[in-house]
């Protein structure tokens, strides 16, 4: 019955799609994210929902009176260029079959990022689509926080199955990630009800990203909280609050109702003393192997070159010390890059950084004047901080929430430019305006 209900929302969804777009593009971000088919267990497991969605969304797009132009800023220019190195990559890759493979799923990501971008074309759009990221990631947020407390902090909390965010590292980063974005999109919501339930998805992804056992996600949401309690008007308050709220999220985890948390204490050991040990030491070694292959080839080892037949040639000592039992990623998504895509890509990929945090900085003074868009501004730019710290010592280089955070940006930009040009005064060309006087003479 869950199957065929399944299957019934996604083909309504992509046959609206067809008349509606934006809407298609919405639904096609939620069943991302939020994966429905893992939570089947018959024939709906394996439909691909994302892709009818997609299809629908492209079919209507053809057909929408709206305009078609994409917006032309630095973000778009450089993912345009940056994907053209990872097709680059691909030609040249170490092995150019599984590349292809890598190739393929970032070109389906960065395509529906482009069409948002068109699509996405208004504030009111903008808010619908910030709404959708948050609801749903903030839906794993309260269903893991809730399982988190009731079991006692004593399992790990993954994500949905088959999907990106399947593991605890990435469904940490992600509940981390939308933890700000919840925050301010709650303080702008005019509906009390759903205001509280985002209030509800924030407190509980605290307990949720504490049972994930991911270290990186850890200290994200750590940075997330600081930085919000920093850049809050009430400081004093948001600080109290965020020291109750650990309080309050360690006693439950602690109750004698549940076993103590042990798992979460011995992890916490391990976070704190990581000089000594071995995962830790492992991935400044996985980083070397990374940036000796992304070094040594113009456009590095193409997607996923990681193989046992690699370090003998460029990092003999790995094998001297880890031996031939198992295949290392590079456990950081700067030096996925790298090694992935040569120097070039990873210029690119900090000039994408770059631009990003300036063209945020100057949103942010044109909402001197457009007040409405601070509150996004704020959830872009701390989202991209924990994407950033999380990445550091994760492998999200291609994380689809990231590119969507860029073309967020782009879009902002877009409305930014509309609004400046609907500002601006008519200027009448003067042999107009002589004839106009002269006809008002007569």
């Amino acid at each position: 019955m869950r199957d065929i209900f399944l299957i019934a929302i996604v083909i309504s969804c992509a046959l609206l799609a067809l008349r509606r777009p934006t809407f298609g593009i919405l639904a096609f971000i939620c069943v991302s994210l939020v994966n429905p088919n893992s939570m089947t267990w018959g024939f709906a497991r394996l439909f691909p929902s994302a892709q009818y969605i997609a299809i629908g969304t492209f079919l209507g797009f053809v057909f929408w009176n709206e305009s078609k132009k994409l917006p032309l800023s630095s973000e778009s220019i450089l993912l345009i260029a940056l994907w053209g190195i990872f097709g680059v990559s691909t030609v040249f890759a170490i092995y150019p079959d599984s590349s292809l493979e890598g190739f393929i799923y970032i070109s389906k990501i960065l395509l529906m990022v482009f069409l948002s971008t068109i699509l996405i074309n208004s504030e009111h759009r903008l808010r619908l689509l910030f709404k959708v990221i948050a609801l749903s990631l903030g839906f794993y947020g309260l269903k893991s926080g809730f399982w988190a407390i009731a079991s006692g902090g004593q399992f790990m909390v993954w994500g949905p199955e088959e999907s990106f965010l399947f593991s605890n590292n990435a469904i940490g980063l992600a509940m981390s990630l939308n933890v700000p974005i919840l925050f301010y999109l709650a303080k702008v919501e005019t509906n009390i009800w759903l205001r509280r339930l985002m209030m509800v998805m924030m407190v509980f992804s605290y307990p949720a990203v504490i049972c994930t056992f991911s270290r990186g996600a850890w200290l994200t949401l750590a940075a997330m909280t600081g930085l919000m309690a920093l850049y809050s008007k009430r400081k004093a308050l948001t600080v109290s609050g965020g020291g109750i709220l650990v309080i309050v999220v360690i006693g439950l985890l602690s109750t004698g109702l549940m076993s103590p948390p042990e798992r979460v204490q011995g992890r916490y050991d391990e976070f704190v003393g990581w000089e000594n040990e071995e995962s830790a030491e492992s991935r400044f070694w996985n980083w070397e192997f990374c940036k000796r292959v992304g070094l040594a080839r113009p456009f590095g080892g193409g997607f996923n070159f990681y193989a046992l037949e690699l370090y003998p040639i460029y990092f003999p000592e790995f094998i001297e010390k880890y031996g031939t039992a198992k295949v290392w990623s590079c456990h950081s998504m700067w030096y996925t890059i790298l090694g992935e895509h040569g120097v070039i890509g990873f210029i690119l990929w900090i000039l994408l950084f770059l631009s990003c945090f300036l063209s945020l900085r100057k949103l942010r003074r044109w909402g001197n004047v457009n007040a409405w868009i601070i509150p996004y501004v704020n959830m872009v730019q701390f989202a991209l901080i924990a994407y950033m710290i999380a990445g550091t010592f994760l492998d999200t280089a291609y994380f689809d929430l990231f590119y969507q955070l860029v073309g967020i940006i782009i879009i902002m930009k877009s409305i930014k430019t509309r609004s400046a040009i609907a500002q601006q005064p008519l200027v009448v060309p003067s042999s107009i305006e002589h004839r106009i006087l002269s006809l008002q003479g007569q």
